[in-house]
């Protein structure tokens, strides 16, 4: 059995489509307990008389429907009764969810039967591939969050900040060449400040460019989340995800490994970092994204040189 924790239907429905000649469109519900129900009824009189009747039945992947039947009566009257039953939302996202899952079944049957899937490592721009391993996930939305400067330093300097120096202070003390008997009985409490954010600063350091990193990745990325598997990377869109990144960080360990269906789009040749982009040209504006994926990326060892990369479609466990 599958547990699902990325799909991206788009995808899948358009490589239905193309495999099938057409699109699974409906399905039969066995049961169904929540649902609303309305009725109601509506009359006058006048001259005429005549019946006729409508039934709607809903389209696509929900089942659902109306039936409307009018009567005139004499006199110009009418008089209509009306009757709907409507699958509530929350019920909705559970039978699209269980009319996905059957279809990514189906979608990877049709491709292992008409050989379009692709299980060796040797791959090529369009492959289909199928692979297996541990993984690696980054949010960087999460990240810059988790990687607050203010709560860090707060939390590294709470106790040296209930003393009576501050580090300006405790400097100024430490460097002088003949304090005063009253100061040299404070030169442990002036030293302690100091040893403390000389501690702290490299922490701190690393939270101040990580920070700055995560607001950028966060803008550049926006609603997309980037996963590595193996040396296949791709970008996620964080609508199609089964949970929430911070429950997906949680599961990127070693001892349990995620299928994977993908398509190949690129085989990364060469990453651009800070240091190796040179002067762009003035018809090199189209490749600035793809630039600055790369420094962030790149900086943090994320994508190397080799990998490939590629369009997730699907990921599970199974």
């Amino acid at each position: 059995m599958k547990e699902i924790i990325y799909l991206d239907t788009d995808l899948m429905n358009s490589m239905l489509a193309q495999l099938d000649k057409g699109l699974i469109n409906n399905f039969s519900l066995e049961e169904s307990n929540q649902q609303a129900e309305s009725e109601g009824s509506q009359s006058s009189r006048g001259k005429n008389a005549g019946l006729r009747g409508s039934i709607n039945v809903s389209t696509g992947f929900l089942p659902g429907g109306g039936l409307r039947l009018d009567s005139n009566l004499g006199n110009n009257g009418s008089e209509s009764t009306t009757e709907s039953r409507t699958i509530l939302e929350g019920q909705k996202d559970i039978l699209n969810k269980a009319f996905h899952d059957y279809a990514l079944e189906v979608l990877t049957n049709k491709l292992v039967e008409q050989d379009y899937l692709n299980r060796s490592e040797n791959l090529n721009e369009g492959d289909i591939y199928l692979g297996e391993s541990t993984y690696r996930f980054y949010d960087f939305n999460l990240i810059n969050n988790a990687m607050d400067y203010d709560f860090m330093r707060d939390l590294l300097l709470t106790d040296v900040e209930k003393l009576e120096f501050n580090l300006s202070e405790a400097k100024k003390l430490l460097e002088k060449a003949t304090p005063s008997a009253k100061e040299r009985q404070k030169l442990d409490i002036a030293s302690a400040v100091v040893a403390a954010h000389e501690n702290a600063n490299p922490i701190l350091d690393v939270f101040e460019k990580m920070n700055i990193m995560g607001k950028f990745a966060s803008k550049l990325l926006n609603d997309l989340v980037v996963i590595k598997a193996d040396k296949n990377i791709g970008l996620l869109k964080k609508k199609y995800l089964r949970e929430s990144s911070e429950a997906l960080s949680f599961r990127t360990d070693n001892s349990r490994q995620v299928k994977y269906l993908v398509r190949v789009i690129g085989k990364k040749e060469k990453i651009f970092t800070g240091e190796n982009i040179q002067m762009l040209k003035e018809d090199d504006l189209d490749i600035i994204p793809n630039l600055m994926v790369d420094v962030l990326l790149g900086s943090f060892k994320i994508i190397k040189e080799g990998d490939l990369i590629v369009t997730p479609i699907a990921i599970y466990y199974e």
